[in-house]
């Protein structure tokens, strides 16, 4: 009865767990896959959006650098230096920032301890791998003058 039941548990989880896969869609798998591993939409954005959009952002501009735009990203802010180069990690002044000195201090994100060791490699493998934007197109926002957001009440 015990080994019956496990059995069907265990055919019930693999079918609740396909059904999950197939709902997901093309661009969850497409991220999942992306930058060798890294991806940016799954690793590297979460990190930015802990740790650095709240100063770098339209609305505060630190730096004059806007980490919340893809293209904005790499393009960098008032050092004038790219912020990141595809596949070039000294060329890739973002990561200069963010990686500590001998004492355990980096100069981003300002006034606070420096990311973690994890995130830094993570960012580090994103770059290193081309720096590929994978955010799936269902979830990029659209806005524009002829596609302004639309607000519920």
């Amino acid at each position: 009865m015990v080994r019956s039941s496990r059995l069907v548990l265990a055919i019930l989880l693999g079918v609740c767990c396909q059904a999950d896969s197939s709902a997901r869609g093309d661009d969850a798998k497409a991220a999942d896959t992306a930058a060798g591993g890294v991806s940016y939409y799954r690793d590297i954005r979460p990190i930015l959006q802990e740790h650095c959009q709240g100063c770098h952002q339209p609305a505060k501009r630190g730096g004059e650098y806007v980490m919340t735009s893809f293209k904005e990203l790499l393009k960098g802010g008032e050092s004038e230096a790219p912020a990141i180069v595809p596949g070039d990690l000294e060329e890739s002044y973002l990561l200069l920032l963010v990686t500590p000195d001998e004492e355990g201090h980096a100069e981003m994100p300002k006034e606070k301890p420096a990311l973690p060791k994890a995130s830094i490699e993570k960012i580090t493998q994103w770059i290193k791998a081309g720096a590929k934007d994978d955010t799936p197109e269902s979830a990029r926002q659209k806005f524009d003058a002829a596609h302004p957001p639309v607000y519920q009440s």
